[in-house]
């Protein structure tokens, strides 16, 4: 290649880059190689590319030629620690980039992806929510700062200080602010709207980075399996996970598409183009760009329900809210900027996993509390009143034993906070407690783990979700508070869906030693019932309205 060939080609290879179009940006960033051999810029370039594309050994090679090149290229530093991150080495990111932000202490990107690794590896929200104090003004990093201590803040907070009304309008002010675009004057899609109403199947867009193993597979899916028959399904997929429940919901769709890449707007056109009668997002404040690109609402009618629905998405683009009674009783308008629609039997229904096992007895040996939801949840508050729910569970007699359950608890971080705050409780109760940390290596496994547990103690401000859902279908009571956010009544929620007042009295009654227990989410309860969620659903897709169900 010549100069101009050179500039032409890097001029394209950089527009490919911008654009996420990695495959070709790899190619062209090759070619530049073979010609400038050990120049750091191309090294990080192509290992940004090489990352997009999910090819991490590479990417880490090319991002490490980089810094031996160049030791101060800060940007490589950031693309091998999401390599490494990604290769579950959390830890060893983290110390790469605290080296690099001592160096360039002006640098803002560094600190929040030390914020990113803080509230997803070592599941500590109060450091991430430190980590961006000092760049929630800033012009360059502000929206990325927020929206990290928004969520830091969910997760944990002194509620003192921050009530839930204030968390409740900081998601407002910043969806208004970051994530609004306007509603679009254009057609829905290309499809002319009198072609659109003489379809004999409704097409439903489905929106989500969690087409698999996750609550929109559990929750979802087993409605999904029956509609599937009467609705045309269009997966729009923002994630790059693939496993087994992937595969099951492939297997639903009518068209499947691959969009983890592509940014709010060219989102927001790829699905204007496919005339969706009905939209439903099931990724909310887990993908912030699928909502900044549906704020223009590309759809005929759009739903919020499951995936990321942690609390109102601050968007008025949406025709509702799917909820119920117990997750937002009424009177809860007022947190909501969408209209609330209160499905009669209950906002989901679980399809548990084939190998979800058997109902085990009841450990004779100790009583087992366990704590199974993302450790992230284990707030600073819920830790702190430890120490009275180990005292009265003391009083039953038995030996106690406190089981943290989650593949997470490997990173020292993680551990050391909570050995900290547990150390008062410790000291207290001594031998009466034994304090366990179990790292399941799937999720069959930490089902196993789960079934031999007493009791689930509920974290809080946010709840358990699906790892509620499981241990009540292992037969593993719960016990919980009631907050306020949508994300804080999960288990509250959960458990009152379980057939009458008068059985949920007499489940919370003490478990024997050794008992003998059942599923406390029969086929029959309203939270396992698919045909009535899927009845709920066909209406509401069909007529926009819940008008005339029961229960």
């Amino acid at each position: 290649m010549d100069v101009i060939d050179l500039q032409t080609t890097l001029r394209l290879a950089d527009q490919k880059r911008n654009a996420q179009q990695w495959r070709e940006a790899i190619e062209l960033y090759r070619q530049l190689q073979e010609q400038l051999a050990g120049h750091a810029a191309l090294h990080h370039n192509l290992a940004l590319c090489l990352l997009g594309a999910g090819e991490l050994t590479e990417a880490l090679a090319q991002a490490d030629l980089a810094l031996a090149h160049q030791p101060g290229l800060w940007q490589a530093a950031v693309v091998k620690a999401r390599a490494l991150t990604a290769q579950g080495q959390a830890v060893e990111a983290a110390r790469l980039l605290e080296g690099q932000q001592h160096a360039h202490p002006e640098r803002g990107e560094l600190a929040l992806e030390l914020a990113t690794i803080a509230l997803h590896e070592e599941c500590n929200a109060r450091r991430a929510h430190e980590l961006v104090q000092p760049w929630l003004a800033s012009p360059a990093h502000a929206v990325d700062a927020q929206l990290t201590d928004l969520m830091a803040s969910l997760y944990d907070r002194d509620e003192a200080a921050e009530s839930a009304q204030a968390v409740n309008d900081r998601a407002v002010a910043f969806a208004r602010a970051h994530l609004e675009r306007g509603m679009a004057s254009k057609l829905f899609g290309t499809t002319p709207p009198a072609a659109r109403a003489h379809r004999v199947r409704k097409r439903v867009g489905l929106l989500s980075p969690l087409f698999s193993c996750s609550p929109v597979y559990f929750f979802c899916s087993g409605a999904f399996s029956l509609l599937s028959a009467d609705f045309d399904f269009y997966f729009f997929n923002r994630g790059r996970r693939s496993d087994w429940a992937t595969q099951e919901l492939r297997g639903l769709a009518a068209k499947w598409f691959d969009v983890p890449d592509l940014t709010a707007e060219a989102l927001d056109d790829f699905v204007r183009q496919h005339a969706l009668d009905v939209l439903l997002d099931l990724g909310g404040w887990m993908d912030p760009i699928g909502l900044k690109a549906i704020s223009t609402k590309p759809a005929k009618r759009m739903y919020k329900w499951v995936g990321g629905q942690s609390l109102t998405t601050g968007l008025r683009a949406f025709d509702g809210f799917i909820t119920d009674a117990e997750q937002t009783p009424a009177g809860y308008e007022r947190w909501f900027t969408e209209p609330l629609l209160r499905l009669p039997q209950g906002y989901i229904s679980y399809t548990p996993p084939s190998y979800l096992p058997a109902p085990q007895p009841a450990p004779e040996h100790a009583h087992v509390l366990g704590i199974i939801a993302n450790p992230v949840k284990v707030s600073q508050p819920f830790l702190s009143g430890l120490l009275h729910t180990l005292r009265e569970r003391a009083q039953g007699g038995l030996p106690l034993e406190l089981h943290f359950i989650d593949k997470r608890y490997h990173h020292p971080q993680l551990l050391a906070r909570i050995r900290a705050a547990l150390q008062p409780a410790m000291a207290t109760l001594g031998h009466q407690v034994q304090l366990k940390f179990i790292l399941p290596d799937s999720h069959q496994a930490y089902l196993a783990a789960v079934a031999g547990l007493s009791e689930m103690l509920d974290t809080h401000p946010y709840t358990g979700g699906l790892t509620t859902m499981e241990a009540l279908s292992l037969g593993v009571r719960c016990s919980s508070e009631a907050g306020t956010l949508f994300c804080e009544r999960h288990t509250h929620a959960h458990v009152n869906f379980l057939r009458s007042p008068g059985e949920r009295r007499k489940r919370a009654r003490p478990i024997k030693p050794g008992a003998v227990r059942r599923s406390l989410v029969p086929v029959d309860c309203p939270r396992a019932n698919h045909v009535a969620l899927a009845q709920a659903l066909a209406q509401l897709f069909r007529y926009g309205s819940l008008k005339g169900l029961t229960a």
